[in-house]
């Protein structure tokens, strides 16, 4: 516990009255003399909520739209926004449950959701209508949006109270759904280190809701969903988990590991009724890749480890035949919808099938024995590319303004991730370059996969491995996108073992950031540790290396 001192609350802790929940409390999950939100808040706001009745949230028609009905002619305007662009743009390419159903369901019974809805609409809404704005003028503000958006999120954190102090499954269920919705909108403001917080409290109280009692060592053992209202809030909170957890996969770090309930009739489901039951299959292969690669860095590696990776090749060959099923059942055709998703899942497993033959070993080299597969991988983001809407390399904004107006935001799997790992771990230089390129043709972000910020930062990872390592070799790095590589893009030599940087870090620093410090391991004193390399200053857009 802090030593005592002044500005303290009775539990002893200093308010840090960060806005609009307070970073402590946020963490700590303290009640605050600020604006503090899980089991935290401010006094006022703790008053304040606890006048408010709490009605009881049940899933299932018909809505309530009192709730709804009183809000004031502002409010509705964003409330339809939600409705019309925010819901519909949120998943992209898998449906949810969650964003289709439930947070109506809920938004029209629970204050706290409905307010957390109109803020996330409102920080939708301002990247969307700033970015014609910033064109034109870098330095116009927003500033009764951003108040409309705290008023807003103030007001969900108030009515969140009695819900903690309750501790019941309905108003465990409220608190999850307004998690979530936090979590999507502190991606959108690009205050990506407080989302994270947001998500990880979301996950104990997933846990204390869900969590079977024998889930130890990192792992979330869930119990059976009875009810869709509990499926499509760890559905969604899943998909969360899974951009998170990629986003830190390349470095050690505290890991959760997401189990779903282990249904004794099926270990493996035997076919795909959905695209988001395929999406499932990925999702459990990308949690038992992140458990074997945590294992991996924490301890020497067993017999039992390489019996775990060769059931997660195996679960991966079971679920590439029951794609193919899937496709051959209903094929693609013309539907452009379609056939995006069908190659979003095609991307995702080929870059599984990477992570699964490399994630026991820490050799930065071993991915050179698997640049096929990179090939493989770069080629199916390509045809998704090809599939997408172009944007122009020329109309690109900088990064201090898109750090904060993503009109193209999604909170749904793209291709961001696959890219970035392709241009961080694949050493064959043209391969990579082409990585980047392909992510600065789409500048929007999925969740906390922002594709400036994975350009920029694999950018510098390839300037600093390479250096002048190919000073006099004809890179050729002025190719189109989807242009055949020459025989000597082969020929170029590899990095050796000595000039890669292994573990490597991007820290999105600052609400919204405002820096990205770059980590790697390297050695000292005979030790690997965690050394800060290079710090970006988004406002200045450089580079200064450590």
């Amino acid at each position: 516990m802090a030593r005592k001192g002044k500005s303290k609350v009775k539990s002893g802790f200093k308010c840090d009255e960060g806005r609009p929940a307070c970073q402590r409390c946020l963490s700590t999950g303290r009640a605050c003399d600020g604006y503090g939100i899980w089991g935290g808040g401010s006094l006022a706001l703790t008053q304040y909520s606890q006048s408010q009745s709490r009605p009881k949230f049940t899933l299932g028609p018909p809505l309530d739209t009192t709730l709804v009905l009183s809000l004031n002619a502002n409010e509705k305007l964003y409330f339809d926004w939600f409705k019309c662009r925010t819901s519909t743009k949120i998943s992209a390419t898998f449906s949810s449950g969650f964003w289709n159903t439930l947070v109506f369901q809920a938004g029209s019974r629970e204050p706290a959701v409905l307010h957390a809805l109109l803020a996330l609409s409102s920080a939708h809404k301002k990247g969307v209508v700033t970015l014609d704005i910033h064109r034109n003028s870098p330095t116009s503000q927003m500033n009764q949006q951003e108040q409309f958006t705290l008023q807003q999120y103030v007001k969900a954190i108030a009515h969140l109270q009695p819900h903690f102090n309750a501790k019941d499954k309905e108003s465990c269920r409220v608190a999850l759904i307004t998690c979530v919705v936090f979590v999507c909108l502190e991606f959108f403001r690009g205050h990506f280190a407080t989302a994270q917080l947001h998500l990880k409290n979301g996950l104990d109280i997933l846990w204390q809701m869900q969590g079977l009692p024998e889930a130890n060592s990192g792992i979330l053992a869930l119990k059976p969903c009875h009810e869709s209202t509990d499926a499509w809030i760890v559905e969604a909170l899943s998909r969360l988990h899974i951009q998170v957890e990629l986003f830190r996969l390349l470095y050690h770090h505290s890991c959760v590991i997401l189990q779903p309930a282990h249904n004794p009739e099926k270990s493996f489901l035997e076919s795909f009724a959905n695209l988001n039951d395929a999406w499932k299959g990925l999702e459990l292969v990308y949690n038992q890749i992140f458990h074997l690669t945590h294992r991996a860095r924490q301890q020497t590696i067993t017999a039992t480890d390489h019996t775990a990776q060769q059931l997660v090749k195996t679960r991966l060959a079971q679920w590439h035949g029951m794609f193919q099923d899937f496709m051959r059942a209903r094929p693609g055709g013309s539907n452009i919808y379609l056939q995006k998703a069908y190659q979003i899942l095609r991307i995702h497993y080929a870059m599984t099938n990477v992570m699964a033959e490399t994630c026991i070993c820490n050799n930065e080299t071993i991915y050179d024995t698997y640049t096929d597969k990179f090939i493989l991988l770069l080629k199916e983001l390509t045809k998704l590319w090809e599939l997408s809407l172009h944007y122009q390399l020329e109309d690109e904004m900088p990064l201090y303004i898109m750090t904060t107006c993503m009109p193209r935001s999604i909170i749904d799997m793209g291709w961001i991730p696959p890219l970035y790992f392709i241009a961080v771990k694949c050493r064959v230089h043209r391969i990579r370059a082409e990585a980047i390129k392909l992510l600065r043709t789409s500048p929007h972000r999925e969740g906390i996969w922002d594709a400036h910020i994975a350009a920029c930062v694999a950018k510098k990872v390839v300037e600093l491995e390479e250096g002048d390592f190919y000073s006099g070799v004809d890179l050729g790095d002025d190719f189109q996108l989807n242009t055949p590589m020459r025989d000597l893009d082969y020929q170029v030599p590899l990095l050796p073992e000595s000039r890669r940087m292994s573990e490597v870090e991007a820290e999105l620093s600052g609400a919204p950031m405002d820096k990205i410090l770059l980590y790697c391991k390297r050695e000292q004193e005979g030790v690997n540790r965690r050394t800060l390399i290079s710090e970006y200053n988004v406002s200045e857009q450089a580079w200064n290396d450590i």
